[in-house]
């Protein structure tokens, strides 16, 4: 718990006013609730409670997973299309951010130099990790929508006899202070929210590697790092949420690194050396690949065509030398790596292209050969 003076939170004087009448009424909303159910009270005297930070800008309402906002002109791609709504299913799913819907968002009206636009946020993360803001989060919290019509009708046929695979699952032995939140049952590419989302439905393999390669990077200390900012009073229940934070971000990583050619970092140097990494390696998941297959082209951007230059190379290493007659005319030249790997043999190609620059050659794209449709 920290105390602090509220004029160092950059709020004009003029709002001071409307902070003391919100104080006023949440003090008594919590004193109505503290004698019906009081909290737990630290040695000190205090009891822990959750704050945002409140955007600045003039709130213009929120925002849907779907559709576009009619009073933005800059909001041109429908949401349930857009890869950081589709991916951040992933991150909703590692966090167990089961409330995660259209009213726990904000758009902010901003003015820039006098241009104004929109920003969009989202907010309100009271309902999170093994928290449904008041209460432990329930038994299907991640496995099922609050409503869920096939599982409710078989439940009902059977008078009660089918049990629904997550009532199987154990109580996370943790302290309440951590809530139902653990590794038990949970799976990154099965994981859903209260309430169902077009760009949730929408994710597609790339979106899931571009998110869970985001995850992947955090590593063991940085997450006890952070669990460590919650100050919890129980050293048990830190190492408990800490624990279960890095063994859902494996499964993360297990589970989504490996769902397309996990090929990314290429890079053409001036002197022709291709690199590459392979991410699903770079994080311990999915093992050795066989090796890779370069096939070299030239490739004409005005017609989207491409040349075949030499023979089909494989390699064992994420380095190679490009052929110098590739390199030697045109502004555009390109690599088809092929990951062969025994486990994943459905893995599409990665096609990388490069453009020559007065420096050097520069990476322009990464095409991952999946359906668009």
């Amino acid at each position: 718990m920290q105390q602090f003076d509220i004029r160092t939170l950059g709020i004009p004087a003029s709002y001071f006013w409307a902070i003391d009448l919100a104080w006023s009424i949440c003090f008594h909303m919590a004193g109505a609730l503290l004698s019906r159910d009081a909290p737990e009270e630290l040695p000190n005297g205090h009891i822990r409670v959750s704050a945002e930070r409140l955007v600045r800008g003039a709130d213009m309402g929120r925002f849907e997973y779907h559709g576009t906002r009619s009073d933005d002109p800059n909001d041109i791609y429908p949401h349930e299309h857009r890869r950081e709504l589709r991916g951040s299913r992933v991150f909703a799913a590692w966090l167990n951010h089961d409330d995660s819907r259209a009213v726990n968002t904000m758009v902010v009206r901003n003015i820039d130099k006098g241009h104004a636009y929109l920003k969009y946020y989202m907010v309100d993360f009271g309902s999170l990790l093994g928290s449904a803001t008041r209460f432990p989060n329930p038994m299907q919290s991640g496995h099922e929508y609050s409503v869920t019509g096939r599982a409710s009708l078989l439940t009902l046929l059977s008078f009660g006899f089918y049990v629904r695979p997550w009532l199987r699952l154990p109580y996370p032995a943790a302290s309440p202070a951590v809530g139902r939140f653990s590794a038990d049952g949970f799976d990154p590419r099965t994981w859903v929210a209260e309430y169902p989302k077009a760009a949730f439905d929408n994710m597609r393999a790339d979106d899931a590697f571009w998110a869970a390669r985001i995850v992947a990077r955090f590593s063991d200390d940085a997450i006890r790092a952070i669990v460590g900012k919650g100050r919890y009073s129980d050293p048990a229940a830190a190492e408990a949420l800490a624990v279960a934070l890095i063994q859902r971000r494996d499964r993360v990583a297990e589970a989504l690194l490996t769902g397309v050619n996990p090929i990314v970092n290429a890079t053409l140097s001036t002197d022709g050396e291709l690199r590459f990494d392979n991410a699903a390696t770079r994080y311990g998941v999915g093992g050795l690949p066989n090796g890779y297959a370069l096939r070299w082209s030239r490739f004409d951007n005005a017609s989207d065509t491409h040349t075949r230059v030499g023979d089909e190379v494989v390699v064992t290493d994420t380095r190679a030398m490009a052929p110098p007659a590739v390199l030697a005319s045109g502004d555009y030249v390109s690599v088809r790596i092929d990951t062969r790997h025994p486990q994943y043999p459905t893995w599409a190609p990665v096609q990388v292209y490069f453009r020559r620059t007065g420096g050097g050659w520069q990476t322009v794209g990464l095409d991952r050969g999946l359906n668009r449709n």
